[in-house]
């Protein structure tokens, strides 16, 4: 049987290791005394906390309309999959969805005539572009084969999360935010971030022990073997999301890799505390689903 306390797991957002939030659990008798004891931690804990408490408590009196949409970009081995799993404990997100498992379902019903980038490895995508390689074709096969993929992330998170208000964490490599609508960017409910590896020897233990860990029938060898355009992608992906005022986050280390996602995740939970519902200007995806929806009801 599991055992949930929404109150307890509250204590789970702040970030803070398990051992403490275990001690902080053990020995406060009181609402009073458990904020006292995260304040003697630190202050950005209690703050953590207290506008997650917020957040909830708006939730459960059916006043807080918008739900947590956290989108994690990287290449692969970058550690997407792991602080995915770290920020769905965290903030009691049921809904995780992975780049990899989303690509290969969309594979068996996507035409391949049309969508031929779709169909081979990233890092051969160019081959679809032109018959010689180059930094540019690499790119451009890279974008060919996102733009599939980012369509089809935008109509689930416009569905399954602006429309019905169902949080989520989707982690993949594939997000560009120059190939989104630009209307996302104006939702509070959009968290965007994109993690960059910076030391290539953590990089390349990291992509040798993805057959030791997560993928048991896949050796990591052959994605070292693309590590130059893996890393040549994370360059494109890094700039635009640069231009478009987007987070980046180094996470070379993991522990303050995810404090630092925690940081930009409360700065816009606070946002949503204060505003409850979405007030902007129309989404195009959304409304065209709402219409559809409509229809066929």
């Amino acid at each position: 049987m599991i055992y949930w306390d929404e109150d307890d797991a509250l204590l789970l957002s702040t970030g803070l290791p398990l051992e403490i939030i275990a001690n902080v659990l053990f020995n406060s008798d009181s609402e009073e005394s458990r904020q006292s004891m995260l304040k003697a931690i630190g202050g950005k804990y209690l703050q953590r906390y207290l506008i997650m408490k917020e957040y909830r408590s708006l939730v459960r009196r059916g006043e807080q309309k918008m739900p947590l949409i956290l989108l994690l970009a990287g290449m692969p081995g970058v550690g997407k999959s792991v602080l995915a799993k770290e920020l769905s404990t965290a903030f009691g997100i049921d809904l995780v969805i992975g780049g990899d498992v989303f690509r290969s379902a969309f594979r068996s019903v996507l035409p391949r005539a049309g969508n031929e980038a779709f169909f081979t490895s990233i890092y051969n995508s160019w081959k679809v572009i032109s018959d010689q390689y180059s930094e540019n074709t690499a790119v451009e096969g890279f974008k060919a084969q996102a733009k599939i993929m980012n369509q089809a992330v935008q109509h689930l998170i416009a569905d399954r999360g602006f429309r019905d208000g169902e949080s989520m964490v989707l982690e993949y490599l594939h997000f560009l935010p120059s190939q989104f609508d630009p209307g996302f960017f104006n939702h509070p409910s959009f968290i965007s971030i994109i993690l960059k590896i910076n030391d290539l020897s953590i990089y390349e233990e990291r992509l040798a022990s993805r057959s030791r860990f997560s993928h048991l029938r896949s050796p990591g060898e052959r994605l070292l073997d693309q590590k130059e355009r893996y890393l040549l992608f994370q360059d494109y992906q890094c700039e635009e999301a640069v231009k478009f005022h987007l987070p980046v986050i180094p996470v070379d280390h993991f522990p303050q890799a995810f404090d630092q996602i925690l940081d930009v995740v409360f700065l816009q939970i606070q946002q949503l505390n204060r505003l409850k519902d979405y007030q902007g200007p129309e989404i195009e995806l959304l409304e065209k689903i709402k219409k559809d929806r409509a229809l066929n009801s």
